[in-house]
């Protein structure tokens, strides 16, 4: 119901006006119906976006840019999820199962072998297909989130040993690229 409605509701038992379609005090409601509505309107919109299980423009965006990880080609769900996740985090979260909720908020399924040793970390997705635009935006959210003490690598190539064999390299073109079999393992197909 408009606010103009309300106000005549509200003074049609008081029976002092006369409140008939284009008198007076009905135009003059009606200019203050149009203002309340549009103020009311714009209340409305500021209640929507301030929360984020209802945000959908610029309180959304205003979520992401909080927890520097904007993705406007999701849906707005998928939005809201990665945002809830990433504001669940704190300064505890380097533990194992921290990052693995850091990359899961991210929408990146992986594993993660620690080289403590070398304060490195491999990561793996368990699924390929990123595109690079993808890709860049995972390593650089990582980077940001990662203690600086630690490296790590994102090995987003999916190669198995039918990959190499496809490539139909007989061994002195293996050797003759001169890599150790470690070097062999992370060699781009």
């Amino acid at each position: 119901m408009s606010s103009y409605q309300n106000m005549i509701n509200d003074l049609l038992p008081i029976a002092f006006y006369s409140l008939n379609v284009g008198d007076l005090v009905c135009k003059e409601l009606q200019s203050y119906s149009d203002q309340i509505d549009g103020v009311s309107d714009e209340i409305e919109t500021v209640l929507r976006e301030c929360f984020l299980s209802t945000a959908e423009d610029i309180g959304l965006s205003s979520y992401e840019e909080l927890v520097g990880a904007e993705r406007i080609e999701l849906t707005l769900e998928e939005r809201r999820d990665m945002v809830k996740k990433l504001l669940l985090l704190d300064e505890n979260d380097f533990t194992y199962a921290g990052v693995m909720r850091f990359f899961d908020s991210l929408g990146f399924e992986c594993t993660i072998t620690e080289y403590p040793q070398y304060f490195d970390l491999l990561i793996e997705p368990v699924h390929g297909g990123y595109s690079e635009t993808e890709k860049a935006y995972i390593r650089k959210r990582a980077e940001e989130f990662l203690p600086c003490h630690l490296t790590f690598t994102i090995e987003f190539r999916q190669a198995d040993w039918n990959s190499y064999d496809a490539l139909e390299n007989t061994f002195d073109d293996w050797d003759a690229l001169g890599m150790d079999w470690d070097e062999l393992d992370r060699y781009d197909i």
